[in-house]
């Protein structure tokens, strides 16, 4: 066979297929467009969710930069800028503070700072918003936050006012009138103010006294690692990093994969079809091309030729649509989940070059993939077979000898089957639509907000003074709260309880024989070892932090009477005397693990704790317990941190409050718990609660609430929720697209067999029912693959659930399937039926003269 080359002809044949094939050409666009919109949807709700997500953090920390450093010497500063993966750095200067009385009579202060020009456009302003004004330039101004403005009660601010300040700076107490260059609306809840310059230079800020500078690094958290490794610091100084969060935008990624392979799936699935059933009804055609010289090469060139065009107008049209629907649903979709105005997140719509680069990558990859195999099947078509093809019939018949095979079931079976091919792909494209939106439906409803709340909750609301919380807290603490906040909150209508915390560091009494085997077990797995550094070594250590007062802990109360009763029951070999421990005579360390338990090795032991306060006296305690990480404490007291950074040393030391009276009447109220008499007054007590926060002028605090933790958990889950169930709908709508397009040409290409059925005696409601029947025996073989297989799936990940999230609980979403079960048979069972009365309207006759059973 010669080939047949004649470029032209090729062209007129492929005009002419795509003039002749008007309806194939919608099918085959519009799944093209359809996969097209829901890839491009897809990435960009995904990048746009990061996005908002990593400008939410980045406005909560109140900075871009990675990493400071305070007091940094003038070498330290010229290291810093050498170094190569350092991408920024920002310098700012503590220039002073202004200090007031609200009507509370509580003192409050406004930091003053300078940020040079990196610092303020680099690192801060990305981090703020509604800025109005300028940076001050001359000496005499001064730009405020939001926050600021209100505490010195200024409601109408306007640029140039004259705002007179008495404030504090390295030069003592000041009085100065200031003109207003600007302001803003910052994220971290406190008032903040900035200086000029020149003001520094002539207050005389050096430094290595008032300076800190902010670092931007190229690759997080490798680059931190490296600049510890690479800077040497002082005694006094450590790296704060400002790591921004990846748990969520983890997640996220991980789903978008997931979904767009499936997306790649059902598009191609869908794509396949179309392609296919359009080649099988053009069977006849391809075959004549072959006795006319047409290669196989050519009439693969034919198809994909045509699936080019197809995706060079569809993939911009879903492109188009998903961007219509970004810009206006993202925003809907962001402020539904964050709302806008009371969250640093501010629904900003990201326009990425990513997001359109990838869904033309992946959609034109769909496409390609999807044509691949009907451009083959079409190639290898033999004129012989062609001339001998039936459109939709098996090229292999087999005889049937059944007394049962007139039955009208029976007949439909078979022509279910009749095209393995095509039927597979009906079942899958529903099967996996609907799987994707149950396993969707199974995570997301696992994740339940009143789970997580009493998981990670000990009471209705919580307050923390995050001082005690720092790796290390070198300077001496602030009272955060004080007795008549405490009133305030009882005096709120519906209060139940409220408990209170208090905390105070304490040195330990140094005694290294019976601390012996204690330090021996620390030693074991601690960085000393780690280092190759002698146990002497370490002996030696500790005694120079003795010999400065700097060996001791956090000492704090416990209060809840069920944790120490539940202690009892889990460990019956090492009980605590209850009555001994709430007279303050003997206390519990922590903490300890199943590996490693030196804390259990002090039970026994007497300690001799001074509280640091000016009331503070050496004072004796017996151990009485243990806390290991798996007991349940309270989680006010489970993230106290350290005073000073001392290895070999209890974490953290419980004592009664009548221990804490032995040890000093000045310990810091460090957590407050408080809960409610009814659950329905959650709201209004939450409200009542925030006014009396506002008369708070400190800013080392931390509120959580159970109304806030709720709905920030479930703004966490709405953007995985919603992305998950829109996609798996579009997935169900891929395949009952699929269903519908394979009843359409199926039906209309058996024309002329049912005519030739209605001829020997077959009525219409016989054929009717025939494809009725048809219809439910997809949705019966797919509702089996959902009950089989599709439990299957949920199986594993109801086994996956608990591995996800401690809180999380799995629940099979039975409902759901039985709403979705319901709905493909009634499509199923009612498509068909209404397929046939359109392509029925014509005489017996008239479809028996056609010659081409499918008409375009």
């Amino acid at each position: 066979m010669h080939d047949n080359r004649n470029k032209n002809a090729m062209k007129r044949v492929e005009k002419g297929m795509m003039k002749a094939n008007s309806t194939r050409n919608l099918f085959a666009m519009s799944a093209i467009i359809l996969t097209t919109f829901m890839i491009t949807t897809v990435f960009s709700l995904a990048i746009n969710y990061i996005e908002n997500m990593n400008l939410m953090q980045m406005r909560t920390l109140g900075t871009a930069a990675d990493v400071s450093l305070a007091m940094p010497t003038a070498e330290q500063e010229q290291q810093i800028t050498s170094l190569d993966y350092v991408k920024t750095v920002g310098v700012r200067y503590m220039a002073g503070s202004i200090s007031r009385k609200n009507a509370e009579g509580r003192e409050f202060s406004i930091v003053l700072q300078y940020y040079d020009t990196t610092e303020w456009e680099k690192h801060y302003q990305k981090a703020i918003s509604g800025f109005v004004g300028k940076y001050p330039a001359n000496e005499n101004e001064i730009m405020l936050s939001e926050d600021a403005l209100s505490q010195l009660g200024i409601k109408a601010p306007e640029l140039y006012m004259e705002i007179p300040l008495s404030y504090s700076d390295r030069n003592g107490r000041q009085e100065r009138i200031f003109t207003l260059s600007g302001w803003f609306h910052s994220y971290t809840d406190t008032g903040m103010g900035f200086v000029s310059e020149s003001y520094c230079k002539n207050a005389g800020c050096t430094m290595v006294e008032d300076g800190v500078l902010s670092l931007s690094l190229k690759k997080m958290p490798d680059d931190f690692l490296r600049l510890q490794r690479d800077v040497k610091l002082n005694e006094n100084q450590f790296w704060d990093g400002a790591v921004l969060m990846k748990s969520s935008s983890g997640s996220v990624v991980a789903m978008v994969i997931f979904l767009v392979m499936f997306i790649i799936g059902s598009g191609y699935l869908l794509i396949y079809n179309v392609l296919y059933v359009s080649i099988s009804k053009d069977t006849r055609f391809y075959g004549l091309m072959k006795t006319l010289g047409t290669t196989q090469t050519q009439i693969k060139s034919l198809v994909k030729r045509q699936a080019v065009k197809f995706a060079c107008i569809g993939i911009p049209i879903g492109i188009l649509l998903a961007t219509t629907v970004s810009f206006g649903f993202v925003p809907l979709f962001l402020e539904k989940g964050f709302h806008q105005g009371k969250s640093a997140m501010e629904a900003v719509v990201f326009f990425h070059p990513s997001i359109y680069i990838l869904s033309i990558l992946f959609s034109a990859f769909t496409v390609w993939i999807a044509c691949n195999a009907p451009a083959k099947a079409a190639a290898k078509t033999s004129p012989i077979e062609a001339l001998k093809y039936q459109n939709f019939a098996p090229q292999k018949t087999k005889n049937r000898n059944s007394k049962n095979g007139g039955k009208l079931y029976i007949m439909a079976f078979h022509n279910v089957f009749r095209d393995r091919k095509r039927a597979i792909l009906v079942f899958m494209s529903l099967f996996m639509g609907i799987t994707m939106i149950l396993g969707v439906n199974g995570i997301a409803g696992s994740y339940k907000a009143e789970n997580y709340v009493k998981q990670y909750m000990d009471y209705n609301f919580e307050y923390a003074d995050i001082q005690v919380r720092q790796y290390e807290q070198l300077q001496k603490e602030v009272p955060q709260f004080d007795e008549h906040f405490i009133e305030q909150i009882e005096q709120i209508e519906g209060i139940k309880n409220v408990e209170i915390q208090k905390t105070v560091w304490a040195g330990i009494d140094f005694d290294e024989s019976d601390f012996g085997d204690f330090m021996k077990i620390k030693y074991e797995d601690s960085s000393y070892k780690a280092n190759r550094q002698s146990y002497e070594q370490m002996l030696a250590g500790l005694r120079a932090y003795a010999n400065a007062g700097e060996y001791g802990c956090y000492i704090t109360t416990l209060m809840d009477e069920r944790i120490l009763e539940e202690y009892n029951e889990n460990h019956p070999e090492t009980t605590i005397d209850l009555e001994a421990f709430w007279r303050g005579e003997i206390v519990i360390t922590g903490w300890d693990s199943d590996y490693n338990s030196p804390n259990a090795a002090l039970v026994g032991k007497t300690l001799t704790l001074t509280a640091k306060s000016a009331d503070g006296k050496a004072t004796d305690f017996l151990v009485g317990g243990a806390f290991d990480f798996m007991d349940d404490t309270n989680r006010l007291s489970t993230t106290i941190g350290h005073h000073k950074m001392v290895e070999i040393v209890p974490d953290i030391i419980y004592v009664s409050e009548a221990g804490m009276e032995r040890l000093t009447g000045e310990a810091l109220i460090s957590g407050i718990g408080v809960d409610i008499e009814d659950i329905n007054d959650l709201e209004r007590v939450d409200s009542e609660l925030q006014g009396i926060n506002r008369t708070l002028t400190t800013a080392e605090w931390d509120f959580k609430s159970t109304v806030d933790t709720v709905e920030q958990f479930n703004q966490m889950l709405y953007a995985q929720k919603l992305l998950g169930n829109g996609v798996a709908a579009l997935l169900i709508v891929i395949g009952l697209i699929n269903f519908v397009n394979v009843m359409v040409t199926g039906v209309a290409a058996r024309k002329n067999e049912f005519a030739i059925m209605e001829s020997i005696g077959t009525t219409k409601k016989q054929l009717r029912k025939i494809l009725t029947v048809e219809g439910g025996i997809y949705a019966l073989i797919s509702t089996l693959l959902i009950l089989t297989f599709g439990n299957a799936f949920l199986m594993l990940v109801a086994d996956a659930v608990p591995n996800l999230a401690d809180y999380a609980v799995f629940e099979y979403p039975i409902g759901l399937v039985i709403r979705l079960i319901a709905a493909i048979f009634v499509i199923c069972l009612s498509v068909p039926g209404i397929v046939y009365k359109l392509i029925s309207n014509e005489t017996v006759i008239e479809r028996m003269r056609s010659f081409d059973n499918y008409t375009a």
